[in-house]
Parts: C-alpha cells; sequence; structure tokens
C-alpha cells in the first residue's frame, strides 16, 4: 500500500481508516474470531480470579493474577491496531503479550526464583535511576548524597529482569523466537522495522515511501503470535489455580480455544 494521502492530515485517526475497520476484519474473519472469543474467555477468567485469589501482593497466584490483568489490556490492545492496520503497533503489544506469558509460566514453574528476580528487578531498577540522576547531576548535593545512600544499600547482585531468562523458568521457551522476531520487526527501531515503510518494485530496484493499514497477511500474523502468548496465559493462570472452584471451566475453554488456534490458516512469518 502507497502513501496516502490522508494521513498527512491525521493518519491512524483519520476518518478513512475507522471507516475501513470492518474491510480489515473482513478479511481475516476467522482470526478476529478468534481473538474476540479468547478476550470474552480471558476477561471472564480475570474476573473469576480476582474474586478467588486473597493472598499478600507478592504471593505468586497474586502476582500471576495481576499480569493477567495487564494481559487483558495488552491483548486488546493489539484488537484495537490491528483492526485499523496498525501493524508495527499491535505486534509490539504482542511482543509484551509474550513478555507477560513468561511470566505466568515462570510462576507456574518456579515461582520463587521469579518473585525474586522481580524484587531484584525493582531494585537494580531504582539503582540505575539513581546513578543517572547523580551522574547528570539532575538534583543538588544533598539530594545526591541521599540517591548514593540508596545505591549503597542496594545488593549488587541485584539485576534488570531479562526476557530471556525468564522464558527459561517455564514451557513456554520456545516462544522466545517470537520475542526476537517481534523485537526486530517492530518494537525497536530496526532496519527491518523501517522495512514497513519502503515500497519496492519487484527487482528491488527503485523504492518510495510506504505509509498505511497493513494489509491482510501482515494484521493475520499480528493477530496469530498476539493469540498465541494470550492462550497460555490463561492455560498457566488456571493451572495455577485448579484447586479452586469454577476453575475447570475456564481450563477447558482455554484448550478449546488452544485447539482452535492449532486448526488456523498459516501466516506470514514475521
Amino acid at each position: 500500500m502507497e502513501l496516502h494521502e490522508y494521513f498527512s492530515g491525521k493518519g491512524f485517526l483519520s476518518s478513512d481508516i475507522m471507516e475501513s475497520i470492518s474491510i480489515i476484519r473482513l478479511e481475516n474473519v476467522e482470526w478476529f474470531t478468534l481473538a474476540a472469543d479468547t478476550n470474552t474467555v480471558l476477561m471472564d477468567c480475570a474476573t473469576a480470579v480476582v474474586k478467588i485469589v486473597k493472598t499478600t501482593q507478592m504471593e505468586a497466584k497474586a502476582v500471576a493474577v495481576r499480569v493477567m490483568l495487564r494481559s487483558c489490556g495488552t491483548f486488546q490492545g493489539v484488537i484495537l491496531l490491528t483492526e485499523r492496520g496498525m501493524v508495527v503497533e499491535g505486534r509490539t503489544l504482542a511482543r509484551s503479550l509474550i513478555e507477560n506469558a513468561f511470566c505466568v509460566a515462570a510462576l507456574l514453574n518456579n515461582p520463587t526464583e521469579f518473585i525474586q528476580k522481580l524484587k531484584d528487578d525493582s531494585a537494580a531498577s531504582k539503582k540505575h535511576q539513581s546513578k543517572y540522576i547523580i551522574d547528570k547531576k539532575l538534583v543538588d548535593d544533598t539530594s545526591a548524597n541521599n540517591l548514593k545512600n540508596v545505591i549503597n544499600a542496594i545488593d549488587r547482585n541485584c539485576k534488570i529482569l531479562n526476557p530471556k531468562a525468564v522464558s527459561e523458568l517455564g514451557p513456554l521457551n520456545k516462544l522466545y523466537l517470537s520475542y526476537q522476531r517481534l523485537s526486530n520487526d517492530a518494537a525497536h527501531p530496526t532496519a527491518k522495522s523501517l522495512e514497513h515503510h519502503v515500497l519496492t518494485d519487484a527487482a528491488r530496484s527503485n523504492w518510495r515511501y510506504k505509509w498505511g493499514p497493513g494489509g491482510q497477511g501482515e494484521n493475520a500474523a499480528t493477530l496469530y503470535h498476539a493469540i498465541s502468548a494470550a492462550i497460555p496465559i490463561g492455560i498457566g493462570i488456571t493451572e495455577m489455580l485448579k484447586d479452586e472452584t469454577g476453575i475447570d471451566e475456564f481450563r477447558t475453554k482455554f484448550r478449546d480455544l488452544m485447539d482452535r488456534y492449532y486448526k488456523m490458516p498459516p501466516v506470514p512469518i514475521v
């Protein structure tokens, strides 16, 4: 798709884009239907587990519920962006959804280790920010000395949370390849991600700028990656809470969604 004149005005906020939503959805009706059904089960499950899990804030089940709540909004964001043909933006959120899936899988298989990594990440982040503030002289001497005390109190072994390391704590580590591809294709300003704004001829001898909604295959691939993370998140939560009343119903629904997912038509590789 070439550069659209209406993009120079309001871009993806233009009335033309709003009018094209139904067309984009029809092009991938099967994928949007599966996404909508997945969202319904996720939301119903999230509503249920919020009422079930009543424990301390950093207990594994409570952390998992909060990851699920985050995932519901993230997944809905992917759908809203993709129905407008916003490929890069939708895939960036799909990548975030895969991170959430790693966290749920880690909480299921190695809860103690993951919770510690989460705490270390918080401390390391505070340390790095404090160092930056001091290095750039963004505060006065008194405040800088206070920040130095904060830094000294933090364990030097604390590290920022590493998605690859988290992925290795659970059974979803194979999704890390998708995470890498979405990082390169959308989340970061890379040579590949910038290709989304290039249109070439068959011989690749000439090119021009491209700006506008993605095509059928691009949108299908975005939904594919988002659903590949959303359903396992639901399954992981139901496995963690399998002894709770009413959870079996959701486990069955998520597994039915996974069966449908495996039967979906192929999509282009990101």
